[in-house]
């Protein structure tokens, strides 16, 4: 049985969106935009990596909590196929919810642009989306402001000029970008070949897939796929495309947002197959001139664009002149850019950082006026600062928490104030959010004969009275308690802990090796440390 077979057998086909009766597709559109109409001027790249990487975007869904604090819900990859911020991407990434999935919806739409290919990127601007197909998960995002909230004219970002992915063949080169959710934080360059094409019910289209042998992680999803002329022919969308085949890409089995649990809330993970699935562009061209691009038969985008009047987002009414002082959109993370910006935001901040940044718009301020931050923890002040404002009148402010032996574990809460009233408010927590009554599980998996760790093995946890035999009969995803994979070292980390007192059946598969099912083999008693390392598990070479 390969490795393929095991995915297949683990993973319980999504539920489809609804077709409409004509048999073709619906596409939605977000109320209140105006999509202008866009002048046909080509730009073609060179092919070069560093043309194309600096197109790459990653989008970063947030969510507003208590008194303007902001938190990350989840992560994906785009492409920017105009100077002046119009991004391809899945429909998962920039709307799940049009996808009938649970996922609370983003207050806002980060976009993080990629400037140096060893830098993590940073948030940059805040974009809306503007159209979508759920049924061929395929959304445009329209950059709409900068990180401090100013909106956006004549923009001038890297782009990529849309191809024909019609003109590919079996055995062409294709190569992939994008932000995976495994294997780092920097963008990420993979290449493929070609591997085959397949039909979808419903799509017209003969080519609804195009299958690549190229890797495509997790995060990847809404990504860029490039021919060698550097045109863009394909979305990274799914992984094991083809006839019969359960599309899987949007599960989450990751902590992605480092809240300490797995569920709807964190970035959806490619965790099976190494035939990988690329929606052609050509599929994505009705969305692109609603989004008021124009593409004619030489694909480029225009270098000029009428003005977009976004729709209002949450917390920017940019038509409203706002007369009171005001702070809005905190943002935590561990690195900011030097002017500001926050890298990876988050609310979860691991164990171990010496400095913790707050990054917070400010609008309708004075040079003068008295304002103050205060943090706490757990709920005991352990900051207070009160100063009189010399920032200016808007733009993007950061304060930080900063201790050379690392920032004790714990709840932050910071409170940011104007004059003698809170004006925003938020909350943090460092280190470790593990439940004394699970344990978080983490091993090794190794060649049998050489002692070496695999890279890429897939670690599956079933539930707990899940017997080996049922499941791989049943394939329901609902019997899996947690899943994840190696590292390149052949390390790994379950991404949720595992309740104690229980046993747990194990599956274990690489490539190129002989899967390993083993009945019951986890069993973690109610004494079970709250971090336990079973070892490691070697496999042997098919």
């Amino acid at each position: 049985m390969g490795l393929l077979d095991i995915f297949e057998q683990i993973l319980q086909p999504q539920k489809q969106p609804s077709r409409n009766s004509g048999g073709g597709r619906s596409a939605g559109q977000s109320r209140g935009v105006r999509l202008p109409d866009l002048d046909p001027t080509p730009r073609v790249g060179d092919g070069g990596i560093g043309d194309v990487m600096h197109s790459v975007v990653q989008v970063v869904a947030l969510r507003e909590g208590f008194m303007g604090g902001m938190s990350s819900a989840w992560t994906g990859s785009g492409t920017i196929v105009h100077p002046q911020g119009v991004i391809l991407t899945n429909c998962h990434v920039a709307n799940p919810r049009a996808m009938g999935m649970s996922s609370p919806p983003a207050d806002r739409l980060g976009i993080a642009i990629t400037e140096e290919s060893d830098r993590a990127p940073a948030l940059s601007y805040f974009g809306e989306c503007v159209c979508y197909d759920a049924d061929l998960d395929l959304a445009v995002i329209r950059i709409v402001c900068d990180v401090k909230g100013r909106k956006v004219r004549k923009l001038n970002l890297p782009s990529v000029a849309i191809g024909d992915s019609d003109e590919l063949d079996l055995g062409d080169r294709i190569s992939i970008f994008g932000y995976p959710g495994i294997g780092g934080e920097n963008v990420t360059f993979t290449s493929g070949s070609v591997s085959g094409f397949s039909k979808e019910k419903g799509v017209r289209h003969p080519r609804a897939w195009i299958k690549t042998d190229a890797t495509i992680a997790g995060g990847n999803s809404g990504g860029t796929a490039v021919c060698p002329k550097g045109f863009l022919v394909g979305v990274p969308t799914q992984a094991a495309a083809g006839t019969g085949i359960t599309p899987v890409d949007a599960r989450p089995v990751l902590d992605t947002n480092r809240d300490g649990k797995i569920d709807q809330r964190d970035t959806p993970m490619a965790i099976g197959g190494f035939i990988n699935g690329l929606r052609p562009v050509n599929l994505a061209i009705p969305l692109l001139e609603k989004a008021g691009m124009r593409i004619g038969d030489d694909r480029g985008p225009s270098s000029d664009m009428p003005e977009h009047k976004p729709a209002p987002i949450r917390g920017f009414d940019f038509d409203l002149v706002r007369e009171k002082p005001e702070f809005s959109n905190l943002l935590f993370s561990t690195r900011v850019t030097d002017d500001g910006r926050p890298i990876y935001p988050t609310s979860s901040i691991p164990a171990g950082v010496d400095e913790v940044y707050a990054s917070f718009d400010f609008d309708n301020l004075r040079n003068g006026i008295a304002w103050s931050v205060v943090w706490m923890n757990e709920g005991k002040v352990i900051i207070e600062q009160k100063d009189t404002w010399d920032d200016g009148e808007e733009g993007r402010k950061t304060v930080k928490i900063a201790n050379q032996r690392g920032v004790p574990n714990g709840k932050y809460t910071l409170v940011v104030g104007i004059k003698e009233e809170i004006a925003l408010e938020g909350e943090m927590h460092v280190g470790p959010l593990v439940d004394e009554s699970d344990s978080e599980i983490s091993g090794r998996v190794v060649d049998g004969e050489s002692g070496r760790g695999i890279d890429g093995a897939l670690v599956i946890v079933l539930k707990p009275r899940v017997e080996m035999r049922q499941f791989l009969s049943s394939r329901r995803e609902s019997d899996v308690q947690s899943s994840t994979e190696t590292d390149r070292e052949g390390s790994f980390q379950l991404p949720e802990q595992l309740p104690k007192g229980n046993a747990y059946s194990m599956v274990i598969a690489a490539r190129g090796f002989k899967p390993l099912t083993v009945e019951h083999a986890l069993r973690v008693s109610a004494g079970a440390p709250e971090h336990a390392n079973i070892g490691d598990i070697e496999l042997e070479r098919d």
